[in-house]
C-alpha cells in the first residue's frame, strides 16, 4: 500500500501545478472605471449616505478571507430614537436630528472596549450635501474605559464634501456612483489620529464601497499607519 502511494505522488503533485488551487478570499473586489466632477445640481440625501434603517449587510475588505457582518438596529423610544450600527471592529450609536442629519453619539472599540463619546453630536451625513459645498462639524470627546473617563480636553472634527461622480465596479456589479470624502480628525493629550475616507454611494441604494486610510500619533511616534478598501457583498437584506 505504501508503494502504490508513492507511485501515485508524481500524479498528484502534476495534477496540484496544472489546476493550481486559488488561495480562498471574500469576493471583495473594486475598481474605478471613470470619474469627472459632480455636475453643479449633484446632490446625496442624508438617508442614502447613512441609511438608518434595520439591516444585515455583508461587507468584505479587498484582498481578506473572510467576509463580516454589519448590522443595524434600532434602540431608544420614538422621543429619543437611535440607532446601533454593529460590526467586528466597533460598535457606533447614531441619531437622527429634527433637521434629518445624521449624528455620531459615541463609539465602542472591539479592540480594547473603549468608548469615545462626542458631547456635540458630529454629523456624518447632513440633510443634504451638494455639490460645491462643504460640511464641518466639530465637538469635544470623552473616553470611558471601564469605570475611568477621561475628560482632559479631547477635540474632534469631521468635514466632507460631495467629490466626485464615478463609474464603479464591485461585487453588486457596475453602476454609477457618487463619491463623498471626509476627513476626521481626534486629538487627546499626547495623541492624534486622522482618518482620510471616499465613500461611494448608488442613488436609492446607500454605500456601496468604502476605503480609507487612518493614522495615529502617540508622542510623535507612528504606531499605526492603516488603509484599506472595504465593498458590500450580495446576499444583503433586511433584518427578519
Amino acid at each position: 500500500m505504501v508503494f502504490m502511494a508513492l507511485l501515485l505522488v508524481p500524479f498528484a503533485l502534476a495534477r496540484c501545478a496544472a489546476t493550481k488551487p486559488v488561495a480562498p478570499d471574500n469576493g471583495a473586489f473594486f475598481s474605478v472605471l471613470s470619474e469627472r466632477a459632480p455636475q453643479t445640481d449633484a446632490q446625496v440625501l442624508s438617508s442614502n449616505l447613512e441609511p438608518t434603517r434595520a439591516t444585515i449587510e455583508r461587507w468584505g475588505v479587498v484582498g481578506e478571507v473572510t467576509a463580516f457582518e454589519v448590522r443595524m438596529s434600532v434602540t431608544g423610544n420614538e422621543d429619543n430614537e437611535r440607532w446601533s450600527r454593529s460590526e467586528p471592529a466597533a460598535t457606533r450609536v447614531m441619531a437622527r436630528s429634527k433637521a434629518d442629519e445624521v449624528t455620531l453619539i459615541e463609539q465602542t472599540d472591539s479592540s480594547d472596549g473603549s468608548t469615545t463619546r462626542f458631547l456635540q453630536p458630529l454629523v456624518l451625513a447632513p440633510a443634504v450635501l451638494r455639490a460645491g459645498e462643504e460640511c464641518t462639524s466639530t465637538s469635544v470627546v470623552v473616553t470611558v474605559r471601564g469605570d475611568a473617563i477621561d475628560n482632559e480636553g479631547g477635540r474632534a472634527q469631521r468635514s466632507m464634501k460631495l467629490a466626485s461622480e464615478d463609474r464603479i465596479r464591485t461585487p453588486l456589479g457596475e453602476c454609477d456612483a457618487l463619491r463623498i470624502d471626509s476627513v476626521f480628525t481626534m486629538k487627546v493629550p499626547f495623541a492624534s489620529m486622522r482618518r482620510e475616507t471616499s465613500t461611494w454611494v448608488r442613488a436609492g441604494d446607500g454605500p456601496v464601497a468604502i476605503r480609507s486610510v487612518e493614522k495615529i500619533l502617540v508622542m510623535g511616534v507612528v504606531p499605526r499607519n492603516r488603509s484599506e478598501t472595504r465593498v458590500r457583498l450580495p446576499a444583503t437584506g433586511l433584518t427578519p
